[in-house]
């Protein structure tokens, strides 16, 4: 009786052996066939005509902006480059207040209104934030659109919001309004 189980046993893993090795080998022939059609394809895409290439320029971090002029006949930015960590800071007051309310932009819905629903306070509307080591200047919405002109953008992330593109609508629609 212990040779039948010793002979079973081992016929059990001799069945588990070849299970594994086919799997591996049906593995590595997909992966084979896959890598094959697509270097194959991507050689078709190729033209055989050589074409002159364009390099771009290696990308380069643009400058933190920390002072713009006031001269409302043409944007003239004051450019300062300096390292600036925009999530380290604190909220601190603001007397001149948000540039947009909950009452004043069209993009805002009833069920996201604050003032429509009740909320007794208004304090929440007069605080920045204000990083450690910089200056954020005030969103101009003129100049903005401006420096966008005939220019292309996307919002584009996971962490970009519909509250974020809401806010952005409501700040540049203080430009249409007027």
């Amino acid at each position: 009786m212990r040779v039948n189980w010793i002979s079973f046993s081992t016929n059990k893993h001799h069945h588990i052996i070849v299970k594994l090795a086919v799997v591996v080998l049906l593995l590595g022939l997909a992966f084979r066939l896959f890598v094959a059609h697509y270097k194959g394809f991507a050689s078709d895409l190729e033209s055989p005509v050589s074409e002159k290439v364009q390099v771009r320029a290696p990308y380069v971090e643009p400058p933190v902006l920390v002072g713009i002029s006031e001269n409302e006949d043409h944007i003239h930015l004051d450019v300062i480059t300096e390292k600036c960590d925009l999530f380290k800071g604190d909220w601190i007051p603001n007397p001149s207040g948000p540039s947009y309310t909950n009452e004043s932009c069209p993009w805002i819905e009833n069920h996201q209104n604050c003032m429509k629903n009740g909320r007794p306070d208004f304090g929440y509307l007069y605080w920045k934030w204000k990083p450690h080591d910089c200056q954020l200047p005030r969103f101009h919405a003129e100049r903005f659109l401006e420096l966008m002109r005939n220019k292309a953008w996307a919002l584009i992330g996971d962490s970009i919001s519909r509250n974020h593109a809401q806010s952005l609508l409501c700040m540049l629609s203080t430009v249409c309004t007027r």
